[in-house]
Order: C-alpha cells, then sequence, then structure tokens
C-alpha cells in the first residue's frame, strides 16, 4: 500500500505562531520564512516521492519517510527518505532549492546564486555522511550487514549544479527512477527474516522530529505573545467549549497552545507557567490539564515540570510505506 508522505507538524505550528505576536512584530518575518523553507522542502520530497511510486521494487521492501531516531542521548538520525531492501539500504537526502549550486570545499558549505544573490546553507554532503555513520552504528547493534547507498537527490530540474560533491553522487529527481532501478539489480545480502525484523526495528525506533524552542536561538521576549486558546481557523480567543465559530473543541485547543509553548518557549512547562500562558482560571485547572492532557512529568517535587511525550502528540509526523 502507498501512502503519502504527512505535511510537517512543524508547519502548522509555525502558523499558529504568527497570531501570537503582535500585528508588526519583526520576528513575523523569520516565522513566515521558516515556514516557506520548511514548505519547500515537504513539496520537493512529494515530488520525488512521485518517481518513487513508479518504480518496481523487488518485494519486500520498506520505505521510510522522515525518520527521527535517537541513537545517544544527544545524537539522532534523521533521513528524508530510507529505502530497504533485501539488497541494499538507501539514504536519499532531498533538497529544493532554485538557483546555481555550488558545492565548497573549504569550508564545507552550500552555496547559492539566485539572480546574483548569494546564500549559504549547511553542507548536504556532510550532512548524509553523518547520516551514513550514524545508520551504521545502527545496523552494527542489529547484527546487520548490508550496503548502504547514499544519494543527495535535487527535486526539480530548475537547480543548475556547477561543482558536486567529491564523496556523494548527486542526482535530480527525475533520474531517481533509473538511478534505483540499477540498485534493484544488486544481489539479495540479507535474508527475508532479517529484513523484517531490520524494518520493524527501525519503525519502532522512529519517533516525532520535535524542534528547539524558538525562544532559545532567538531574541523573543515571551511578554510580546499573545495568550490563551486561540482557534487555529478564525484566530479568535476562546475560553467555551468550542470555539464558537470553528466549533473546534477546546480539548483540541489546549493541546495546540501547549504545542505552541513547546515550539516557541521552552521543551518544559510548569504549572504556573501553563496558568498564564493558556489564560487558566487558577492553579488546579493548570494542574489537572498538565496531568491529563499526555505530557511527561520530569520531576516529582514542588517544581515539578512536563515534557512532551508520543502519547501527546495530535498526529504522528512520519509516514511508512510498508510492503
Amino acid at each position: 500500500m502507498d501512502t503519502l508522505r504527512i505535511p510537517p507538524k512543524t508547519i502548522q505550528v509555525y502558523k499558529r505562531l504568527l497570531h501570537r505576536f503582535p500585528h508588526n512584530h519583526p520576528f513575523k518575518k523569520d516565522i513566515q520564512a521558516k515556514i516557506k523553507s520548511i514548505e519547500a522542502g515537504y513539496f520537493g520530497e512529494r515530488y520525488v516521492d512521485h518517481f518513487l511510486n513508479q518504480i518496481d521494487f523487488p518485494k519486500p521492501y520498506t520505505i521510510l519517510k522522515d525518520i527521527h531516531i535517537q541513537i545517544r542521548p544527544d545524537s539522532y538520525l534523521q533521513i528524508d527518505t530510507l529505502i530497504i531492501t533485501r539488497k541494499y539500504i538507501a539514504i536519499l537526502e532531498i533538497k529544493n532549492i532554485k538557483g546555481k549550486i555550488y558545492f565548497q570545499q573549504n569550508p564545507k558549505q552550500l552555496v547559492r546564486d539566485l539572480n546574483g544573490e548569494i546564500t549559504t546553507y549547511k553542507c548536504p554532503e556532510q550532512q548524509i555522511l553523518r547520516h551514513h555513520k550514524k545508520l551504521h552504528y545502527l545496523l552494527q547493534q542489529l547484527k546487520i550487514s548490508i550496503p548502504i547507498e547514499k544519494r543527495i537527490v535535487f527535486a526539480f530540474s530548475s537547480t543548475h549544479i556547477f561543482n558536486p560533491p567529491e564523496d556523494v553522487k548527486v542526482l535530480m529527481g527525475c533520474d531517481v527512477s533509473n538511478h534505483i532501478d540499477e540498485l534493484n539489480e544488486l544481489p539479495n545480502v540479507i535474508s527475508t527474516s532479517t529484513f523484517n525484523r531490520l524494518s520493524k526495528s527501525l519503525i519502532s525506533l522512529s519517533t516525532n522530529y520535535f524542534p528547539q524552542a524558538l525562544a532559545e536561538t532567538y531574541p523573543i521576549n515571551l511578554k510580546d505573545l499573545k495568550t490563551g486558546l486561540i482557534c487555529s481557523e478564525c484566530q479568535n480567543n476562546t475560553h467555551q467549549n468550542r470555539c464558537p465559530t470553528c466549533k473546534i473543541s477546546k480539548k483540541t485547543l489546549q493541546k495546540q497552545a501547549i504545542e505552541d509553548w513547546f515550539y516557541l518557549c521552552k521543551n518544559s512547562i510548569s504549572n504556573n507557567e501553563c496558568l498564564h500562558f493558556l489564560d487558566l482560571k487558577d492553579k488546579y485547572a493548570a494542574s489537572y490539564l498538565l496531568k491529563n492532557i499526555g505530557l511527561e512529568a520530569i520531576n516529582n517535587n514542588k517544581y515539578r515540570r512536563y515534557t512532551y511525550s508520543t502519547s501527546f502528540w495530535l498526529t504522528k509526523e512520519s509516514d511508512t510505506t510498508y510492503k
């Protein structure tokens, strides 16, 4: 069964965050730029998915999309698209960047020239080499030996690559099908049972991706923010059981407000912070909400804080095609 790639939750949360800033707040432009960048990445990935869907993969195979696996306490494996077969594993690092592209070697950077305007990005060659190293470590832990292929894919032909990277092959989105067809001619190297164990292990290890709170990177004054339950559809504040205009339930709006806090302020929330950010009536209402909304308590004293857990999220961001 082929399934669609789920849009990143970051897009919908950042769009909600725009309504928590004053109309002329300068940081709104930064959030809008982030939304535009994430949406461009998502559309590029969807475009490459179109070509992957045309490939006659040897069964069984698995395609994992937007996976996020913790390798060590402060180390994560994040891959746009991971193809798993009995013959190989392929890491696809997908980019949607228009203009003339230069893979600068010293220091390692991606440089884009678009109509004379120069922009620099993190080097995707270095990103995919780190992915390769972490995936190799994970396979060692699972005691599975299988070749790992790595490719940087520029989704659209509007990208003009002047000098490709030294250590990783670059493909255009429209060429993915032909390239993967060649890999599919390789011999099998693992059994069906090992393939099943590998696929199930990676699926079970994958969790939701959660970015660093914006206030930890940018000088945001939290006093500038609009508090309370803000309807994600009509942007009105409400204290009723449902938004009177859009009929979204209070429970959903509360979860969205807590998400807003995690994405914007901190990766944890206290009873007092919840009370003020959601404009609740008293500390008992805040305590009840935090205990019953699916958060995880990270200490049990009077300074108790809560953080997100898998059960908290409204939707899971990753998407799996499994055959």
